[in-house]
């Protein structure tokens, strides 16, 4: 799950790693985007954009900044890795490059059913 908006440089710059995160993996990593745009249309304009992989990577608006207010997310982007349990992993602030080869390899062992050490931060 992660938090961005389509006027957040960081989070325009973590988008295209996310992508090919999903791509990667092809159904086995799902993200649930939530914008926080204020505009439906500056979504569709930024998604489109992106290319985004379909079915596994959905967006939907936090239109009245609900959801960022109940999971306490006061700096975009910010993302929470789920399990498919619905447990919580791991929680990270900021940008991070989620297609780097420590990320894959990190997200192929949770796949596997693995609890792995998180990958070292890295950013584009």
């Amino acid at each position: 799950m992660n938090f961005w908006a389509s006027w957040c440089n960081p989070c325009v710059e973590e988008f295209p790693s996310m992508v090919k995160l999903v791509k990667e993996f092809k159904g086995d990593v799902v993200i649930l985007a939530i914008s926080e745009d204020d505009q439906t249309d500056d979504i569709k304009v930024f998604t489109k954009a992106m290319g985004l992989p379909e079915p596994h990577f959905e967006v939907v608006w936090d239109k009245d900044k609900r959801s960022m207010k109940d999971y306490g997310v006061e700096k975009l982007p910010e993302s929470f890795l789920v399990g498919r349990d619905g447990k919580l992993i791991r929680k990270v602030l900021g940008i991070d490059n989620w297609s780097s080869d420590d990320a894959l390899a990190y997200f192929k062992m949770l796949v596997a059913g693995q609890k792995p050490e998180p990958p070292a931060r890295s950013s584009h």
